[in-house]
């Protein structure tokens, strides 16, 4: 399986090289041609297709029309390669970019490979799909899977599509279709897949923006020329970022370790609640726990976003310096703001707070290119009626049936102590506030090489400390008034995260590079030792060798260390590495539920379409509702505060619980054949589940209500059935 599944990525990478072969020779800010970005846009594509046809109520989304479409892609690339008149050129232009961009193509994949083999290493001790929102995720998949048209509908509200920004979900479960491998494996392959993405397109964002610095390197140490010297510096960078955005954690186990002395008794969760009534999570939490959440499938969306960003923020520096009068709609700053508007329109679907958080750093960075010069007034103009438009388009069909369920923007009453900002923070922020005064007062100084990566790394720390603020005073109202600023402090912050994990290893970088020229400590002020005689001494050379070790080797190594303390223990505490269990994510429910587990592949085999079953409901976060879940048939009503969220009123789920107590305690009365009709009732399960919540439960009148469709035990006490309706 895992084969078969990195073949198939492997073949969506390769889909894309012709186009990216060709964006690499007209972009020539691009260092790297962007391979850890191909296999994303091949899927990205086939899911945008797949989407607004399925939208248009023609039954694409299937196994077959997800290959159809794949196949059209691949005729395409067949054409343009070995048919169309200029083949010859499409050809050579492939050769080139293999020769140009070898070294880091070979990295970007290998770097894909070990993030990909890794987590599923890690998964094989505990594959479950089980605990947290995991039920959630899987079962918008698994609707997925089972509605050739669109909107699916929702599997704990039946009658009702989701109303949820789950395109993510979407996404995957086309990556289902193209494995054909059930969701049961195909849960944990998918956290890998988004696991490697994000670290791969990590590195080639990260090596992109610093292979634009003109930070010289000290060559002849090193025996290499200066490009290979910038190279390895940019690759190091690169892979420095991977690690910290995708693997490493905050300062928080740092800040335990300095008050402890030791790490026993450390609760991994603590770094992601150390706020009181907060949530700050960042991604190596996400890939621990393993819910598959709409802000996991963001991820490797919001890096092609920020690659896109630094491209158009390249060109639009260099249109309005080269040009006086531009063609607003024509120029290629323009293109890529559609581009940037494509996928701003997904995350709006995929995860709704990224459209706000994105937005603020475009409105960051627009501020500072207008403080620079005046002239980027109208060119950011047309930008941004570019990529709203863009952004209403494709997110169109979406909205037309979401209702938001956000209550506006709230002032928050409650504030974090500044001492806890700078337990999670300070680690990330200090190295790179220094790193940014540095560029700042050497602002002048700067190369015209390396303005776009300037304003970029400027505009990403300014919008961090944006965001940092905003939640300190502002929220998203939402149900949870316990708790108002948690999601709102949730979501930004992820994505500040990110940004700062990039700018720290981009800090870094630029210190060892001013070590290496012997430039660390007087980059900006004339070094007072040109002017004493014994700076060649031995001992001089010494004492600089320390002193650089001890105040900038030394610290850089332990606050790495300390970063990477986090993943060690938190994946040994929720994995163990003790029994291996394989990549079975529903094993755990064969062995405790097997009847309902048992229901789950009956309803998956013989029902090719979405229908509505009948099935006790439950608390959020419990086992309860695992069969319309995990089958992707909707029930009545489900997880009841979920649903609670998701529709904006209590009143809805609430009316709902009583209506299905109605069906199970009294099913032979009028009212509840009222409401099979109204739900459109297929099955109903009888299980413990629904003998637990419901003691007085009817089995004989509902078992009378049709036939059986399926029946065992779990307990061997106690038949459990699926009942099949009677029409």
């Amino acid at each position: 399986m895992i084969f078969q599944v990195y073949l198939s990525l492997l073949f969506l990478q390769l889909l894309a090289i012709p186009l990216f072969a060709y964006l690499s020779k007209t972009f020539t800010q691009i260092k790297d041609g962007l391979w850890a970005f191909a296999r994303f846009f091949s899927w990205f594509i086939l899911s945008l297709l797949v989407f607004f046809i399925a939208y248009l109520k023609i039954p694409i989304n299937t196994v077959v029309g997800v290959y159809f479409v794949l196949l059209v892609f691949f005729l395409v690339n067949i054409y343009f390669l070995f048919i169309a008149k200029h083949r010859q050129q499409q050809q050579a232009l492939l050769k080139n970019y293999w020769k140009k961009f070898r070294r880091q193509i070979i990295i970007e994949e290998l770097v894909f490979l070990a993030f990909f083999v890794f987590l599923l290493i890690v998964r094989s001790f505990q594959p479950e799909i089980l605990g947290l929102e995991k039920f959630m995720d899987a079962g918008f998949i698994q609707a997925y899977l089972k509605s050739p048209t669109l909107p699916a509908a929702d599997i704990w509200f039946a009658g009702e599509s989701i109303n949820y920004y789950s395109f993510g979900h979407f996404m995957g479960a086309i990556l289902v279709h193209l494995w054909r491998i059930d969701l049961a494996y195909s849960y944990n392959f998918l956290l890998a897949t988004v696991m490697a993405l994000l670290a791969s397109e990590v590195f080639s964002l990260t090596f992109n923006i610093r292979s634009h610095f003109a930070w010289k390197l000290s060559v002849k140490k090193e025996k290499k020329t200066e490009g290979q010297a910038n190279f390895s510096a940019s690759a190091g960078t690169a892979l420095l970022a991977s690690l910290l955005v995708t693997l490493f954690g905050n300062g928080h186990a740092i800040w335990y370790f300095l008050t402890k002395g030791n790490f026993i008794d450390y609760w991994y969760p603590n770094a992601t609640r150390f706020i009181d009534r907060a949530i700050h999570e960042f991604p190596v939490y996400s890939f621990v726990v393993s819910d598959l959440h709409a802000h996991v499938f963001s991820m490797p969306v919001v890096i092609a976003l920020l690659m896109t960003i630094f491209l158009w923020l390249s060109e639009l520096i260099e249109e309005v310096k080269r040009q006086k009068i531009i063609k607003l709609f024509a120029e290629r700053f323009f293109i890529l703001s559609l581009c940037m508007g494509i996928l701003f329109g997904v995350l709006a679907m995929t995860n709704t707070w990224d459209v706000f958080i994105y937005a603020i750093l475009l409105l960051v960075l627009g501020v500072l290119l207008l403080m620079w010069r005046t002239d980027f007034f109208w060119p950011l103009c047309s930008s941004a009626l570019g990529l709203t438009l863009t952004t209403a388009i494709v997110s169109a069909p979406w909205f037309l049936n979401f209702q938001s369920i956000a209550e506006g923007v709230h002032m928050a009453n409650e504030h974090s102590p500044v001492w806890q900002l700078l337990v999670l923070w300070g680690a990330h922020t200090i190295p790179v506030l220094i790193f940014i005064i540095i560029l700042l007062l050497n602002r002048k100084r700067r190369s015209k090489k390396e303005e776009a990566a300037w304003f970029f790394t400027l505009g990403a720390f300014l919008a961090f400390l944006v965001l940092l603020i905003f939640t300190e005073f502002f929220y998203f109202k939402d149900i949870y008034t316990g708790y108002p600023r948690s999601n709102t402090m949730f979501k930004l912050m992820f994505q500040g995260f990110i940004w700062i994990a990039i700018l720290l290893a981009l800090a870094i970088s630029f210190f060892i590079s001013r070590a290496k020229s012997q430039q660390c400590f007087n980059w900006q002020l004339i070094d007072i030792r040109e002017s004493l005689p014994w700076k060649k001494n031995k001992l001089f050379k010494v004492k600089v060798a320390v002193r650089t070790f001890v105040f900038l080797y030394l610290p850089i190594t332990a606050l790495i260390v300390g970063l990477a303390a986090y993943p060690v223990l938190a994946f040994k505490n929720y994995y163990g590495f003790k029994h291996y269990q394989g990549l079975d994510g529903l094993q755990w429910m064969n062995k405790k539920y097997p009847s309902s587990y048992a229901m789950v592949n009956y309803l998956k085999n013989n029902e090719a379409q979405q229908v509505s079953i009948l099935e006790a409901s439950g608390e959020s976060f419990t086992e309860f509702s695992m069969v319309s879940a995990f089958s992707g048939m909707p029930t009545v009503v489900g997880w009841q505060v979920h649903e609670w969220l998701w529709r904006g009123t209590w009143d809805l789920p609430a009316e709902r619980l009583v209506e299905v107590e109605t069906i199970y305690l009294n099913p032979t009365s009028q009212q509840s054949h009222a409401l099979l009709d109204q739900y459109q009732i297929k099955y109903i399960v009888i299980s413990n589940r629904e003998r637990e919540k419901y003691p007085n439960l009817n089995e004989q009148a509902l078992l009378s209500l049709g036939q059986v469709a399926w029946t065992g035990s779990e307990d061997g006490l106690q038949q459990d059935y699926l009942i099949l309706l009677e029409k």
